[in-house]
């Protein structure tokens, strides 16, 4: 699926401990007050793996990392090789762009205190002025399906996206 082969031994370092939870033949036995721990720790753990991944892809998109497979873009070259859907891939490439011009909102996602769907909503209407209000206000909120950023009582931005180069019209609606 992924070029696991580089990969060595990581998947050791991330495996469950046994205990992690509960067998199919006796699913209580973990304290559901330590799985609810666990829970929330990966939580924290994909925040911050998700905040890496998406700052090296930004990386890879600005040394145009994509062009030497051919590709028109990175976000079709993430689809491919991360066998993401085009659509994933877009956003996902649209979000490690703007978060080069958003330190705070990167400091904060990366440090786990800001979860994925906060970051891709924050960096539809932030600006490297706002983002540290935006942030601010954004952490102990809870966003409401489907709504987008209007949970943060902000807009779309207007004018061409920043976190497009050769700016054609979004897909993803971010301008």
């Amino acid at each position: 699926m992924f070029d696991t082969d580089r990969l060595g031994n990581i998947f050791a370092a991330v495996s469950p401990p046994p205990d992690a939870a509960a067998s199919p033949v006796e699913p209580f036995q973990v304290p559901l007050e330590r799985v609810e721990a666990q829970i929330c720790e990966l939580a924290g753990h994909l925040a911050a793996a998700t905040c890496r991944f998406l700052v090296l892809l930004a990386d890879f998109d600005a040394r145009r990392g994509w062009a030497s497979w051919e590709m028109n873009s990175c976000a079709q070259w993430l689809s491919w090789k991360c066998q993401m859907s085009s659509g994933t891939a877009r956003e996902h490439v649209r979000v490690a762009r703007a978060l080069r011009e958003l330190p705070v909102i990167r400091a904060r996602f990366a440090a786990a205190t800001l979860s994925y769907a906060k970051v891709r909503a924050l960096t539809r209407i932030a600006t490297p002025a706002t983002e540290a209000s935006l942030a601010e206000l954004a952490g102990p909120m809870t966003r409401r399906p489907g709504s987008g950023a209007a949970w943060l009582g902000g807009s779309r931005r207007t004018g061409p996206c920043p976190a497009r180069s050769a700016c054609r019209p979004c897909k993803a609606r971010c301008c």
